[in-house]
């Protein structure tokens, strides 16, 4: 069995983001909402994150994630690979919101509303989002995902300009007071599984390439 490297359209491919993001987005919701309903919510902080600076700035790699996230179905869009990301974002989502709904847990800190340019950022951010869906941190899991899928493209000064921005999203999600600490450790180990169930089950008989 060979896997299927037709490539598929531009339209094909911008159908695929726009129902992973659909779904993406509903699963997350609900999560969010059902937490907010329950009074068994735990809490996982360290006393020493609470040096970790809020820093307002790092909102614009924060949100970056999501062109990233479109970016990363409409290249490379071989029918094998694309639906192995998929797959692999999918993966993701439901190990994470199982664990949301099993483990639900609330970040701590109050986060300040900031005034200037970055105040609508996180007024939009609050309004979009609740302090539950802690653990795994479905914004590094996704992260690395995206990184596995687009890294190939660049190379060289390219490379490592995308690999310091990915950085600064990691880290965003700590200095925006999104998650604590032991999110991102557990985001990575669900992102990747993520990508080696999906490599397995829907490309079985290669070693494919996100």
């Amino acid at each position: 069995m060979l896997a299927d490297t037709t490539p598929l359209t531009r339209t094909e491919a911008a159908l695929r983001l726009g129902a992973t993001g659909i779904v993406f987005i509903g699963v997350y919701t609900l999560c969010n909402q059902l937490t907010h309903l329950r009074s068994d919510i735990g809490q996982a902080v360290f006393d020493w994150e609470r040096a970790i600076p809020f820093v307002p700035w790092t909102i614009v790699p924060y949100l970056s994630l999501i062109g990233f996230f479109a970016l990363s179905f409409m290249v490379r869009r071989q029918r094998a690979q694309l639906d192995c990301h998929a797959a692999a974002v999918a993966i993701d989502l439901l190990l994470s919101a199982a664990c949301y709904l099993l483990m639900p847990l609330r970040f701590t800190f109050d986060r300040p509303l900031p005034d200037g340019a970055w105040g609508p950022l996180f007024a939009l951010l609050a309004a979009a989002d609740l302090p539950y869906n802690r653990a795994p941190s479905l914004h590094i899991s996704v992260l690395l995902i995206v990184w596995l899928r687009l890294s190939p493209l660049w190379a060289g000064w390219k490379k490592a300009a995308f690999g310091i921005w990915f950085v600064l999203i990691a880290l965003s999600v700590l200095t925006t007071y999104q998650h604590h600490v032991i999110d991102v450790p557990a985001g990575l180990l669900v992102g990747a599984a993520s990508v080696a169930l999906a490599r397995r089950v829907v490309v079985p008989a290669l070693e494919p390439t996100l």
